[in-house]
């Protein structure tokens, strides 16, 4: 019995010892190496700015902060490199990692810090963003913003100038052709080029010798490659991935970021590239505030972190935590001893092509491959002669519920919207080429129990699906059929999350179905038959448009239809396209309040609407308390919808005086989508502002 206790226990070992190395080797982003030093292979310095308050200073305009750093050979760990606290901003590591070039962005002061001494002096007037060494001579230079002229917080009108780093007084311009973002900006080690915004939300890089520039995306955080290789990424407008681009190639992936153990899928922010092209650094888990995008909130669980790429790019391989504290850790910068040799490739540096292969940086590009087109409510959605179908002006309906949203995206609110397609030639079309790709940005508003219902349909004839994208809770379903009977299915679980956007794209060729998720594979399957051979007519549901049903909260905008196969590149390539354009997306500061209706308009009857199918109208209320937000006024305008597809809304039976309701309000005019729409308003009080009803 004994002898058989212990040959089980061994095996139990073995089996543990297994178990682990299993999850050493495939892995290696949940490892947490025992020192930074240990983690990156060599010496290793990281400065980064802390907030002192709440954490909600994402941006750095306060007074309230800490310069910190990291040595992993003094064994002081995290530490102040100042005792002051005010305005420091963007700190940088100068090349040889003794120094660090910090500025006040409220004063608009350089300062060079001595990492170790704590010494600082001031390089002058301006905002720094790259310190460059010059390989020819070792000379360092300091690139920063500096001038005059208005700016905010995404962009400056001063110029790019350039001092060496021990003549401060000397100082050259650099740019001034367009306007300059404050995050990011990277010099290539050879200085011939760099990357950044030109401003936000463009990105792209910088050709000295050329003096232009060239667009390579949309989005944020721009950070390019410290060797030559010029390989250039934009943060998505999803906070979550790094979207690269390698121009010489015109190749274009997506890694992944916001997996790090600590994270949680949370958005993370700052992402920069150290002077290794392995490792890169960025802060986060952001968890604080409301809606998608909850930068804006911060908070005291942001911490800093390193991470390892892999050889290609295209994952990350490790992570290191290295702050741990209860306040929020902003803009960190990394260094790593004989960094400045590493390469992501070998081979001699190249011209930095002015064009990538006349490769279009707006959506949706390839216009002689769509066969349908619908961006938002207020871009041209059309195609022109030379299309696969010929001039094609394409429009969606809204029903029942349905209406568009602040981003002019289709707002389903329960129900939906049937797209005006020429489904007999795009069906013709698409038989032809025996194939289909399909794209779109889908965000869903929850994701709960219940949360369940169709995103996208393609029916051949009416309540006869040919293609159906469909939502359950947190999970996503690819479904084709052909004469009314399923031939194959995709199934992705937990890919949805509240008031989180998501692009996808189908690609269905022949008897192969892909689908990609923000610009990754994520299943291909063969089909029990090719769908197309009995195609005759197509029509588009987007939502459940359907009388006398209930469907999905969730909004959807960025449709295409193509007649074409796509390779992976092109796909990623779309898809940041798409989620750059998130980044431009403003925040609103909504107001929550209890309040009693005191003066209403009339409710028009839906014939009396002419043409208009929708209508608002405006009420009064005397406010009883604010929950949520600012506002000082005792009474408040509020426009709320009563006819929607030319009926009248069940909640208009609450629409009489002395009524008590909560609502949440944003401003009227900051809701582009109700430009036009029908207005009614029985009052008028030049001296409060209009404000919107939204959904909670």
């Amino acid at each position: 019995m004994k002898q058989l206790l212990n040959i089980s226990l061994k095996n139990s070992f073995y089996v543990l010892l297994i178990n682990l190395l299993t999850i050493l080797f495939y892995c290696p982003a949940i490892v947490q190496a025992e020192s930074l030093e240990q983690f990156a292979g060599a010496h290793t310095r990281v400065v980064w700015v802390q907030e002192q308050g709440n954490g909600a200073d994402t941006y750095g305009f306060g007074e309230n902060f800490k310069l910190m750093g990291y040595d992993s050979r003094d064994g002081k760990k995290e530490r102040p490199l100042l005792k002051q606290t005010e305005n420091f901003y963007k700190p940088i590591i100068t090349p040889d990692g003794k120094k660090v070039v910090v500025s006040s962005r409220s004063r608009h002061e350089i300062y060079l810090v001595d990492f170790k001494k704590g010494k600082r002096k001031s390089l002058g007037k301006g905002v720094a963003v790259d310190v460059w060494q010059d390989p020819a001579n070792g000379k360092v230079w300091v690139y920063a913003l500096a001038g005059d002229g208005p700016e905010n917080k995404y962009f400056t009108t001063h110029p790019l100038v350039r001092f060496p780093i021990k003549k401060p007084k000397k100082r050259e311009q650099v740019w001034s052709k367009t306007h300059l973002s404050w995050s990011n900006f990277d010099m290539s080690r050879d200085g011939k080029f760099a990357g950044g915004l030109f401003p936000w939300p463009d990105a792209g890089i910088l050709l000295f010798e050329q003096n232009t520039w060239k667009k390579y995306g949309k989005g944020c955080w721009t950070s390019l490659s410290p060797d030559n290789s010029a390989i250039l990424w934009v943060f998505d407008g999803l906070h979550r991935n790094l979207n690269f681009v390698n121009p010489f190639t015109a190749k274009f992936w997506t890694t992944n970021i916001n997996s790090a153990p600590g994270i949680g899928g949370f958005e993370v922010y700052h992402p920069r590239w150290s002077n290794h092209v392995r490792f890169m650094t960025m802060t986060g888990p952001y968890v604080e505030g409301e809606g998608g995008n909850k930068i804006n909130g911060g908070g005291q669980k942001v911490e800093v972190y390193v991470g390892r790429f892999s050889p290609n790019l295209k994952s990350i391989e490790g992570w290191f935590q290295v702050t741990h504290n209860d306040r929020a850790d902003f803009y960190p910068d990394v260094w790593i001893e004989n960094g400045a040799q590493s390469n992501v490739s070998s081979g001699k540096p190249q011209p930095l092509p002015v064009v990538a292969n006349g490769e279009d940086a707006d959506w949706p590009g390839d216009l002689g491959k769509l066969v349908f087109l619908w961006q938002d409510l207020m871009a041209e959605n059309k195609l022109g002669d030379s299309s696969l179908l010929g001039f094609s002006q394409f429009t969606v309906t809204p029903k029942t519920r349905a209406y568009f949203n602040r981003f002019l995206e289709m707002d389903f609110n329960q129900s939906g919207f049937v797209a005006s397609i020429p489904g007999e030639k795009i069906a013709a079309t698409i038989q032809k080429k025996n194939g289909i790709g399909i794209e779109f940005l889908y965000t869903p508003l929850v994701t709960g129990a219940h949360a369940e219902g169709p995103v996208f349909r393609l029916q051949t004839e009416k309540n006869t699906d040919f293609l159906s994208v469909f939502q359950q809770e947190k999970s996503l379903e690819v479904t084709l059929f052909k004469n009314n009977t399923e031939i194959g299915k995709i199934m992705v679980p937990d890919v949805l999350h509240p008031n989180r956007p998501e692009h996808l794209f189908i690609d269905l060729q022949d008897k192969q179905l892909k689908l990609y998720v923000n610009g990754r594979l994520i299943k291909d399957i063969v089909l029990n038959a090719s769908p197309f051979t009995s195609m005759q007519n197509l029509s588009l549901l987007l939502g459940h448009p359907e009388e006398n049903t209930f469907g999905l909260n969730g909004s959807i905008s960025h449709v295409a239809m193509y007649a074409a196969s796509f390779n992976a590149s092109e796909i990623t390539r779309k898809a940041h396209k798409v989620t750059g354009e998130i980044e431009a997306r403003k925040e609103i500061k909504p107001i929550q309040l209890k309040g009693e209706l005191i003066e209403t308009s009339t409710i028009p009857a839906p014939d009396s609407l002419g043409a208009y199918r929708r209508a608002l109208v405006v009420n009064r209320f005397r406010i009883s308390d604010i929950l949520q937000g600012n506002y000082s006024e005792k009474e408040i305008l509020v426009a709320q919808w009563a006819v929607l597809d030319r009926t009248v809304l069940p909640e208009t039976k609450d629409y009489k005086v002395g009524t008590r309701l909560e609502l949440k309000v944003e401003k009227f005019d900051q809701h582009p989508e109700l430009e036009g729409e029908r207005l009614m308003m029985d009052m008028f009080d030049p001296d409060l502002e209009l404000y919107y009803q939204v959904r909670f």
